[in-house]
């Protein structure tokens, strides 16, 4: 994969968690019950600094970005994916709906794919076209 295309893959991820928490935050005002039981405003700040941290791959700053989403990888892998595993075990009643829930745990999923596809060096800077990996 192109390094253009796996920024902008994680871009689409942030904007779909931004979007998430957005909608999960209308919901609330709305006096609905939120999406789950993340704060959305958290949640969507977190998807913002997600975002700048893809800031240096887009400057091929590659080594930074790496590092970067390596630490992405355990916030995101944890409290995106695991968490939301251990909050349906243990309290289904923190999601408005299963679907609410398989929403936010599909969404991180794709995070961490294209997190673990950076982390492995396993894309293509085309500028240079040779595999970043290591």
């Amino acid at each position: 994969m192109r390094l253009k295309r796996l920024l902008t893959l994680q871009l689409n991820y942030m904007f779909l968690g931004i979007g998430y928490n957005a909608a999960s935050y209308v919901f609330g005002l709305m006096g609905k019950p939120r999406f789950s039981a993340t704060d959305p405003v958290t949640g969507a700040i977190f998807m913002a600094i997600y975002g700048l941290c893809l800031v240096p791959g887009a400057l091929r700053w590659l080594k930074t970005y790496r590092v970067l989403m390596l630490i992405a990888l355990f916030v995101f892998g944890y409290g995106g994916v695991v968490k939301h595993i251990l909050n349906l075990i243990n309290d289904p009643s923190l999601y408005s709906s299963i679907w609410a829930w398989a929403i936010a745990v599909g969404i991180n999923l794709f995070g961490l794919i294209l997190n673990f596809i950076t982390v492995g060096g396993w894309f293509v800077d085309g500028n240079t076209n040779t595999n970043t990996g290591d």
